[in-house]
């Protein structure tokens, strides 16, 4: 009786986990911060700034705009989105790398320029790439949507890549390692970014 009961409550157990992991399987990820009324703000065109570099470690040499830059515009532009690349965070202000890393999301609105309204900005946390019995990668970046005409925040979410390969086929495949893991990693990022409204239905 004891043993039957047992294996009852085991079958029970077992049924419960299998029914929490197929309900929240394909669900989407929730941003870290979203506002309550952005699945309705009609816009079509996202400013994407530069890449902001605040890794603490930046002795690891990436090209941001071809690499990170490249990628997220390709993914917004899959939302329904046009993309404005601009080359540089401001047309009135001189301001640095460093400086934009320490600004608060509420400082953002002084950059991008006159005619910019919805402006992405996009940064670097973190990317290592590591050589042994094998090659493997990791990349961090955080993502925030901004509305210049106002300064709010909209949406914020972060993302992260990781890929590796173990023996020689993994250090002479290194390339294609860094190359999956950035796309992990900015699909991660905007898997939760609002479709434009054309493209819901």
């Amino acid at each position: 009786m004891r043993k039957h009961s047992a294996l009852l409550c085991t079958s029970m157990i077992g049924l419960v986990v299998i029914y929490l992991l197929t309900s929240c399987a394909g669900q989407p990820k929730p941003p870290i911060f979203a506002d309550p009324d952005l699945n309705n703000i009609q816009f079509e065109a996202v400013t994407l700034l530069p890449i902001v570099d605040r890794r603490a470690d930046k002795s690891y040499n990436l090209d941001l705009e071809s690499s990170i830059g490249k990628r997220v515009e390709k993914n917004i532009k899959k939302k329904g989105y046009s993309v404005i690349r601009q080359t540089t965070f401001s047309d009135t202000l001189q301001v640095t790398n460093e400086e934009i890393a320490e600004m608060e999301p509420y400082e953002l609105q002084a950059l991008g320029t006159e005619n910019t309204e919805y402006m992405l900005m996009v940064y670097l946390d973190d990317a290592l790439g590591k050589t042994g019995f094998g090659y493997t990668f990791k990349i961090e970046a955080t993502a925030l949507l901004i509305n210049k005409q106002t300064g709010a925040m909209l949406w914020k979410d972060k993302g992260i890549g990781s890929q590796g390969q173990a023996g020689l086929a993994g250090c002479l495949m290194s390339g294609a390692t860094k190359a999956g893991a950035m796309d992990e990693c900015v699909k991660n990022i905007l898997s939760s970014f609002p479709k434009n409204p054309r493209k819901r239905k």
